[in-house]
């Protein structure tokens, strides 16, 4: 797998205020990543349509509890995150 793309993950802690809760952003990475396509029976398994625009990053390492992620300068929500071997498989929509 060729990891030469960079992803920015942003790390977030939720702490108690007058008002409820206020999210403080604690850390920010610039990780090496992959980028493939998702196949039309993971899309209809995952999705349970066709979503042409969704897509997988594999992030090299482990990596657990980040909040955001921005790919290509784009903010990308989150659908699902995996992990297998030495890397963390997030499918972005």
């Amino acid at each position: 797998m060729n990891y030469n793309d960079r992803v920015k993950i942003t790390f977030e802690r939720k702490v108690p205020s007058y008002l409820g809760e206020d999210t403080l952003e604690e850390q920010e990475l610039l990780l090496s990543c992959g980028k493939t396509g998702i196949s039309s029976e993971e899309q209809i398994g995952i999705f349970g349509k066709y979503n042409k625009s969704a897509f997988k990053l594999y992030i090299q390492g482990i990596h657990r509890g980040f909040s955001k992620i921005e790919y290509e300068g784009v903010e990308r929500s989150v659908y699902l995150t995996k992990w297998h071997r030495n890397s963390t498989v997030v499918i972005l929509t």
